[in-house]
């Protein structure tokens, strides 16, 4: 093996393969699987789906989050299992699903786990720290959920209705139905082959897209009720206030798609949604039309990443002058 030069260091981790994953999964009993706090659609799907699967394979499998499953996806199959961790757990593996860095999940959650020996991080974020034992990582992919899939076919796993119902919200909520510039050919071949496993589409559709409860509608009228407008209509944002929060006793995932409704206008090249936190800090998330408006390496300024259409970070508070500082970057992006 030649020498590596000076100019060549020798790489922090090795990026692993499918089929890598595939071995130290099968060679594993007890495995514990965990997504990024706030779980989304994306975080919650791929997790029961990597679960079912490994529950065919007869693995001890525990489903892992801080935060309860929100109300919009309580329907998926296997959501009742997803527990919070509050003391320390014997395993043989770890898998992290849809974090992209440790930071994402909850400090104690790696107090509880420090004695399992090996982690895998399967990921689609560009901003992924690359931590973990075994590291996945394909920015290509618009959603874990697909990565999931993809290994499990690699490794030719069963799959079921169950799991591909679990898949296809993971896809879905990911690429804003299919919506997205980040949906590929392959997603929709991936698509075709989950509804294959007899999954209702018509029925997951109408619990993922179609079943709001009120306080939901409600918040997204005060939303647009204060949205405002910068930079030639080129920005749109939205703010809420903990006070609301409080007042429409707002679940997690209630807000889910109010920054798709702001960024359809049709000036608009950057919304943005800010959300004041019960510690006091505040939550950005991000979406761009156009990768030369890309908000990935906008957020990064603020400690925060994601994709170059999407993104996110959090900021120190008040509310206020956090919007301004973050719309204060934005506005350099327009020139």
């Amino acid at each position: 093996m030649p020498v590596q030069s000076a100019a060549q260091p020798v790489p922090a981790f090795v990026e692993s393969t499918l089929s890598d994953l595939r071995e130290r999964i099968e060679s594993s009993d007890s495995i514990v699987v965990v997504s990024h706090d706030r779980p989304d659609g994306d975080a919650i799907g791929s997790s029961l789906a990597l679960a079912l699967i490994l529950e065919k394979l007869g693995k001890r499998v525990t489903v892992v989050n801080r935060d309860r499953v929100p109300e919009s996806l309580a329907f998926l199959p296997g959501s009742e299992r997803i527990v919070r961790l509050e003391a320390p757990v014997q395993a043989d593996l770890l898998i992290v699903l849809d974090a992209a860095g440790k930071d994402r999940i909850d400090s104690a959650f790696w107090d509880c786990v420090a004695s399992v020996p090996a982690t895998i991080n399967l990921d689609h974020h560009i901003s992924n720290t690359r931590f973990g034992d075994l590291v996945y990582v394909d920015e290509r992919a618009p959603a874990t959920g697909q990565l999931v899939f993809e290994l499990a076919r690699s490794a030719d796993w069963p799959l079921d209705a169950a799991i591909g119902e679990n898949l296809l919200v993971a896809i879905s909520t990911d690429t804003g139905s299919f919506r997205y510039p980040s949906t590929t050919a392959e997603t929709m071949r991936i698509a075709g082959a989950i509804f294959d496993l007899g999954v209702d589409v018509g029925l997951v559709n109408q619990r993922l897209y179609e079943s709001y409860p009120l306080r939901r509608v409600e918040a997204l009228r005060r939303l647009l009720e204060g949205m405002r407008l910068d930079f030639g209509g080129r920005c749109a944002s939205v703010r809420l206030p903990l006070e609301l929060t409080r007042e429409l006793d707002l679940q997690s995932g209630d807000t889910e798609g109010v920054i798709d409704v702001i960024r359809a206008i049709d000036s608009v090249q950057i919304a943005v949604f800010f959300e004041e936190l019960p510690d006091g800090r505040i939550r950005i998330s991000s979406r761009a039309k156009e990768a030369r408006y890309g908000v990935g390496d906008l957020c990064a300024r603020f400690g925060g990443g994601g994709h170059t259409l999407a993104a996110g970070a959090r900021m120190t508070g008040p509310l206020v002058a956090a919007e301004e500082r973050f719309l204060a970057a934005v506005g350099e992006l327009f020139g």
